[in-house]
C-alpha cells in the first residue's frame, strides 16, 4: 500500500502534506470559480456540495446532537459505544444516533443503504447519511457511513476515533446519500 492512503495513527497530516493539501485544494478552487461563469464546471466538483441552508428534520437534529457528544469517543470495530462497548465503528455511530431520536435504521453500512431513501447530494439536510467506500476495497457498494451535520461537514468514526471533517468531494469513493427519516 502506498504512503498516501495510509492512515496516520492520529489521522493527522504533517505540515508539508497539509501545505500541499492547500495548495491544490486551492487550486481546485480558483479552477471551479473560473469555470463558473462559462458553465463548465466538472460534475466531480459540484456533485456533493450541499445546499447552503438545508434544515434538519427534528429527529436529524437529534440525530447529530447525538454524535457531536461523542466526538473524541474511541473507533471500536463493531461498536456501538456504551454500555457494552468503549466505542464506536461507522454504521455503530449511525445507528445509535439514529435510535436516539426514536428512528430505527439497520446495524450495518450495507445494510442501512438497502434500507433507506435515497437521495441527491443537492438534497442533502443534517442527519443525512453519506455513504462511501475505502479506495482499497475498490467496490460499488458501500462499507463506510458517516452523517452529514451542515456546514459542509460530516461526523463519522473513522479508524481512531469518532471525528468532524470536511464532505469529501470525491465522487470516486461516494457510493450515495440517504435519508432515515
Amino acid at each position: 500500500m502506498t504512503r498516501r492512503y495510509r492512515r496516520r495513527r492520529h489521522g493527522r497530516m504533517s505540515g508539508g502534506e497539509t501545505a500541499a493539501a492547500a495548495v491544490v485544494a486551492g487550486l481546485v478552487l480558483a479552477a471551479a470559480a473560473h469555470s463558473v461563469g462559462s458553465g463548465n464546471v466538472p460534475a466531480s466538483l459540484t456533485a456533493a456540495r450541499p445546499p447552503a441552508a438545508a434544515a434538519a428534520s427534528a429527529a436529524g437534529s437529534k440525530a447529530v446532537a447525538y454524535e457531536r457528544a461523542r466526538l473524541g469517543y474511541p473507533y471500536v470495530w463493531g461498536g456501538t459505544g456504551p454500555p457494552r462497548y468503549s466505542g464506536y465503528d461507522c454504521s455503530g455511530l449511525t445507528s445509535t444516533a439514529w435510535g436516539s431520536a426514536g428512528v430505527s435504521i439497520p446495524r450495518t453500512s450495507e445494510d442501512q443503504w438497502a434500507a433507506l431513501q435515497h437521495i441527491s447530494a443537492a438534497n442533502l439536510r443534517p442527519g443525512d447519511l453519506v455513504f462511501t467506500y475505502w479506495a482499497v476495497d475498490n467496490q460499488a457498494s458501500p462499507n463506510h457511513v458517516q452523517m452529514y451535520v451542515g456546514g459542509g461537514n460530516v461526523i463519522g468514526a473513522d479508524t481512531v476515533n469518532v471525528e468532524e471533517t470536511p464532505l469529501s468531494t470525491d465522487d470516486g469513493h461516494i457510493v450515495g446519500y440517504a435519508r432515515p427519516s
